[in-house]
């Protein structure tokens, strides 16, 4: 649906900065873009291994600030349909104890969700959701702009984050054998950036890139830069080239990659070495370390040049109707 008044607002702002989750969705669905960051109706996820990769991010890397980002709640927390239910019910109602929402509101919100509609009556469909080991989740839920965990979540990330630890390649890129987290800091001429937020503007567009990077760190005096993204997958290490291919993580890499090289002194880039590395924790908890190659690496930066074309394309003529394949090639069977 085009809303021109939210357009013309979305375009009155300061420059667009694509993060590798909008650029990746602008490529692959144009309109939901449009949805998401246009007219602002973001569904919002809580799927629960988006959750769980949130927690071990912050478990390894920033563990000072878990009480800010995460809730910890006794008892189980609901399932991925039941939190998406949650979720749309806040909306329609006032009620902190879930006993007391109204009917009406549940059986909008699974009707919404086509959830529990083979069931044969309401009551049926309504004790799906009114369960009494939901209720501190509800609680957290509507008084937090937290994610909400229960124990056996945080034990089990817990366990990942501990088994990441343990592993040499991965603490040998830390440097001491611990992550220091939080904050920025230096040691022996060394500077470490965790969880860092870098922002950057592109020359001939209209638009910057942008976005937070799990782990780099530079050495002056080498001249080299690491950079890590730490990934977990539900896959196998052995499957994670696909992975990448699958989810363009290569190009997220790639913007990475770029954002790093633009913080340097202009004067001062090209004599740096930039190298970029998957740390990967799989589905039996297998860690890996992948090194990306420098030539893997160029090929990735052209095609990232390529993706940013198309993506001006969408952005300057506001053509957000379909891929760009499909406007500019119309592709035929």
């Amino acid at each position: 649906m085009i809303d021109k008044q939210k357009e013309e607002e979305f375009y009155a702002k300061d420059s667009f900065n694509f993060s590798y989750s909008s650029l990746n969705k602008l490529l692959f669905s144009p309109s939901l873009f449009y949805k998401d960051y246009i007219l602002q109706d973001r569904e919002i996820k809580t799927d629960k291994h988006l959750v769980e990769g949130k927690l071990i991010h912050c478990l390894l890397l920033e563990q000072e600030e878990f009480e800010n980002k995460f809730a910890l709640v006794p008892g189980k927390t609901p399932s991925d349909n039941i939190r998406k239910v949650m979720k749309s019910m806040i909306d329609f109602t006032h009620e902190q104890e879930l006993k007391n929402v109204r009917d009406h509101v549940i059986l909008d919100a699974l009707k919404k969700m086509n959830l529990y509609q083979s069931l044969k009556t309401d009551e049926s469909r309504i004790a799906k959701v009114k369960v009494d080991d939901y209720d501190p989740y509800w609680k957290f839920l509507f008084n937090e702009s937290k994610d909400v965990i229960d124990q056996d979540t945080y034990l089990r990330c817990q366990k990942q984050v501990d088994i990441i630890r343990s592993n040499k390649d991965v603490m040998n890129l830390f440097g001491d054998g611990k992550v220091h987290t939080g904050t920025d800091f230096e040691l022996d001429g060394t500077k470490t950036y965790v969880e860092k937020y870098v922002k950057c503007d592109l020359k001939n567009y209209k638009f910057g890139l942008h976005g937070y990077i799990d782990y780099y760190k530079v050495d002056p005096d080498k001249k080299e830069i690491i950079i890590c993204d730490l990934k977990t997958t539900g896959k196998t290490i052995s499957d994670f080239a696909e992975t990448v291919d699958f989810y363009n993580y290569w190009i997220q890499a790639a913007i990475y990659n770029y954002l790093v090289y633009k913080k340097l002194d202009a004067e001062d880039a090209d004599n740096y070495k930039i190298f970029f590395k998957f740390v990967v924790i799989d589905k039996y908890n297998q860690v890996y370390v992948f090194d990306v190659l420098e030539g893997t690496m160029g090929k990735w930066a052209q095609g990232l040049s390529h993706i940013l074309e198309q993506a001006n394309y969408h952005y300057s003529e506001r053509d957000y109707s379909l891929p760009y394949e499909f406007v500019i090639n119309k592709p035929k069977l």
